[in-house]
């Protein structure tokens, strides 16, 4: 009996568990409601939401954001910063909107409390540096010029010949004077008069076997310059009225002489001209003890007759020196080869192969600073004769068939010459010479003054 009533008691404890109660109701909801429960709304920024297109309310509605997610949504500076602006304000924000780098191509960012502004790199421009602005992109530059890019503007480098902003003008006579080029001068400069009768491939192996007697004619801008008879110094013919030398040279002489058209100094040819010098015009500047500034201007008394062996040499632009002549793999320089005083070979030398040494390596063979107003050039195979020619003698360099002065060798003879030799680099003194020769013709220069 005690068993039966158990077995009834659980059974109706069984069947009311599956009858709804009020209690039930509030701890169980229904499936509607459930799913009710466990939903939410989407987040608007969800997986890979980097690589969805920018959404302005996914970006800036749900979260802070950047400059830089602002801009992926307006992809526009300007319509970014003035939404930037306001936003900063409605969520009361302070913002380095630099640390975004809105500067694009490289500018460098200034920023303000609700504002920015912008340095842009060479050839950008715009509020955010984001127009490109490359004056070169026309091709401004005429004849064969060389655009480069400045601060704000462009330069052009011109051909030899011509000049002007945009080498419109020209071709120039290179003697100095100024005057517009007429292609009927018996005598450009740069030019030679006297056909040679070997190519170039034949003169440097003439150069690298040892023999440098040149021809006549072949280096007509050479001159001579003479003391008392005696053989000073080398330099090189501008135009009819001045010759290029080292100070060093005429430093402390009173007075000489030039000879021009010379070739062997044992024969007269007839067509050699002495010219006394009326002005001389050494750089103030000009150290006996380090050799920097080592360069002089001689005023002559008479004009130079120019003739097929007696002709003047370009003188450069500075800039079309340095990035074109200078950078050519080698030039040439020529004089008489003097030995402790004396002249060993009576006849001009040319040496046509004088490679361009770069600038490290001049300063690691020289126990003298090589500061940038010099230049080595040469090979320890042609020491000889390079080291024995006459002090002050030119070194010229060839572009498209006009020889233009690019150095004068030291005037000195008390460095080691024994590796390679060093030049003034005559592209620096460009607008001094032009200086110089300019006041002397206004006669606001008197007899031997030091310049």
């Amino acid at each position: 009996m005690g068993t039966l009533f158990t077995m009834a008691w659980l059974l109706g404890l069984i069947f009311s568990s599956f009858v709804p109660t009020e209690a039930h109701q509030q701890v169980f909801l229904s499936s509607n409601d459930a799913h009710g429960l466990l939903s939410r709304q989407k987040r608007r920024n969800f997986l890979l939401e980097e690589l969805r297109p920018g959404n302005l309310e996914r970006e800036c509605g749900e979260e802070r954001c950047n400059f830089e997610e602002a801009r992926e949504v307006f992809e526009n500076q300007e319509e970014t910063w003035k939404f930037f602006r306001t936003y900063m304000v409605d969520t009361n924000i302070t913002a380095n909107v630099c640390e975004s780098d809105p500067c694009w191509n490289g500018g460098t960012c200034h920023s303000t409390p609700d504002d920015y502004s912008c340095i842009c790199q060479t050839g950008y421009t715009g509020r955010s540096c984001e127009i490109e602005n490359d004056a070169c992109a026309s091709s401004p530059c005429k004849n064969g010029g060389w655009c480069q890019l400045q601060s704000t503007h462009y330069k052009c480098l011109c051909e030899a010949g011509y000049y002007g902003q945009n080498c419109e003008l020209g071709p120039q006579d290179c003697s100095s004077h100024g005057h517009t080029c007429d292609h009927f001068l018996p005598y450009p400069c740069g030019k030679l008069s006297v056909p040679l009768a070997i190519g170039d491939s034949d003169l440097i192996l003439r150069a690298l076997i040892g023999d440098q007697r040149c021809q006549r004619g072949e280096y007509p801008w050479q001159v001579l310059l003479k003391h008392n008879d005696e053989i000073v110094c080398g330099g090189a013919i501008l135009n009819e009225d001045f010759v290029l030398t080292s100070a060093a040279c005429v430093n402390h002489l009173q007075s000489f002489t030039v000879v021009l058209g010379e070739y062997n100094l044992e024969v007269d040819e007839g067509v050699e001209q002495t010219i006394n010098v009326s002005r001389v015009h050494a750089h103030s500047r000009y150290s006996q003890m380090t050799f920097e500034n080592d360069i002089a201007l001689l005023e002559l008394v008479t004009p130079i007759q120019f003739n097929n062996y007696t002709s003047p040499i370009c003188l450069p632009e500075t800039d079309f020196a340095e990035f074109f002549l200078m950078n050519s793999e080698y030039g040439a320089i020529s004089g008489w080869k003097m030995k402790q005083g004396r002249v060993e070979q009576p006849v001009l030398l040319g040496v046509p192969y004088v490679p361009y040494i770069k600038h490290a390596i001049c300063e690691g063979v020289q126990s003298f600073p090589i500061v940038y107003r010099m230049f080595c050039a040469g090979f320890e195979e042609l020491v000889d004769p390079l080291c024995s020619l006459t002090r002050g003698s030119p070194l010229v360099t060839n572009y498209k068939g006009v020889w233009f002065l690019t150095g004068m060798s030291l005037g000195v003879d008390k460095y080691n010459c024994n590796k390679i030799p060093v030049y003034t680099k005559v592209s620096r003194y460009i607008n001094w010479i032009k200086k110089i020769m300019s006041r002397s013709r206004s006669g606001l220069v008197t007899n031997y003054t030091s310049s």
